[in-house]
C-alpha cells in the first residue's frame, strides 16, 4: 500500500476542525520528512 509505514511512507487525516496552524505544522513537518528522505 503506497504511503503505509512498512514501505517508508505516512498517511495524514485532516478534519474540517483542524485549526490552520496545526495543517502549517503538518505541511512543515512533511516538507522536512521529504527533504531527510529523499
Amino acid at each position: 500500500l503506497k504511503g503505509h509505514r512498512s514501505v517508508g511512507g505516512m498517511r495524514a487525516s485532516i478534519y474540517n476542525a483542524m485549526p490552520e496552524e496545526g495543517v502549517e505544522a503538518l505541511i512543515a513537518f512533511m516538507k522536512e520528512f521529504e527533504n531527510a528522505n529523499a
